[in-house]
């Protein structure tokens, strides 16, 4: 366990923005996760779990929170990066899947280069995505068909009021950029996860996280300082094209604006020559959401997460 007295939060998020907290408390081991609870007790402030900071928008100043963050499953003990393990292999009814343990803190690009290489199928639509594992679970990543909570077979999790538990798939409620867990009455980290991946030819898999990517990069800002999409799409639609409808693209304040290539995507220009804001961030998302509102009548929901927030 490591403990990092008031880091900057900017540092920590893919948008680089936010301000700075009052610790840091990394997970490298289950014993780390053992004593968590007596270390919060000592930091003071709102835990606040943080995966890879992809999906994230960090208010400015000084905030009354502690951030978590898992870092399981991705280094060995003499620093090297750690990958994940095959468990078994299960043939039912002619299909096979192979069942895989990883941690927490495996970086998603890492898992999906191993998933290709090894044989293991059903993430090819997070290519280009960054983060770790853990969030990457917290929030059902997903994209191009696929997402991460139906691979889930197991959980190794943490809570606050019973510590670390292990839970089956069957224990876990998930939906679009939704994911929760019936034991957890309040709050929990994940620490470690079994999934089972469908079995697939890894020239297959490659050739698909090929074609995705191209995809991403034709349409999207993927080497741009963002926070991922900003709005869920509502049913049926498309949050980009009502906000490109609305005329949210290249819509800025300061550093931040709505991206020409994909206006669901809120880049920040951090050379520019403007300090980034997240109130600028903040200010730009509700005349978003008020202008598509006022053009279609659809209220657009976040998919980005706000900090502080309730645990």
């Amino acid at each position: 366990m490591k403990i990092i007295p008031r880091p900057t939060l900017a540092d920590r998020t893919t948008l680089r923005l936010g301000g700075t907290a009052l610790a840091e408390i990394r997970l490298e081991t289950p014993e780390d996760a053992e004593k968590l609870g007596d270390v919060l007790s000592e930091t003071g402030g709102s835990p606040h779990v943080l995966g890879g900071g992809s999906n994230l928008l960090v208010r400015d100043g000084d905030l009354p929170v502690t951030v978590i963050t898992p870092l399981l499953g991705a280094r060995k003990s003499d620093g090297s990066p750690a990958f994940p393990e095959i468990l078994r292999t299960e043939k039912t009814d002619g299909a096979c899947r192979m069942l895989v343990r990883a941690g927490a803190g495996m970086p998603v690009p890492r898992l999906l280069g191993w998933c290709a290489a090894n044989g293991c199928s059903g993430l090819e639509g997070l290519v280009g995505i960054p983060g770790r594992l853990g969030g990457a679970i917290a929030m059902n990543a997903g994209a191009y068909g696929c997402s991460t909570a139906p691979l889930i077979e197991e959980l190794e999790i943490w809570t606050p009021e019973e510590g670390i538990l292990h839970i089956q798939a069957s224990d876990c409620e998930y939906s679009y950029r939704h994911f929760s867990v019936r034991k957890a009455p309040s709050w929990f980290i994940v620490l470690e996860a079994v999934m089972a991946f469908p079995a697939r030819p890894s020239e297959l898999i490659r050739s698909d996280m090929a074609r995705n990517i191209a995809a991403k990069t034709a349409s999207q800002p993927v080497k741009a300082r963002t926070a991922g999409c900003i709005f869920k799409n509502p049913q049926g639609e498309s949050a980009g094209r009502l906000l490109d409808a609305a005329g949210m693209k290249n819509r800025r304040i300061g550093s931040l604006f709505f991206s020409p290539m994909h206006a669901n995507f809120l880049v920040h220009d951090t050379s520019c020559g403007t300090t980034g804001r997240t109130s600028d961030a903040l200010e730009l998302i509700a005349i978003a959401r008020k202008s598509v509102s006022d053009k279609f009548g659809v209220l657009l929901e976040t998919e980005v997460r706000e900090w502080p927030c309730l645990p």
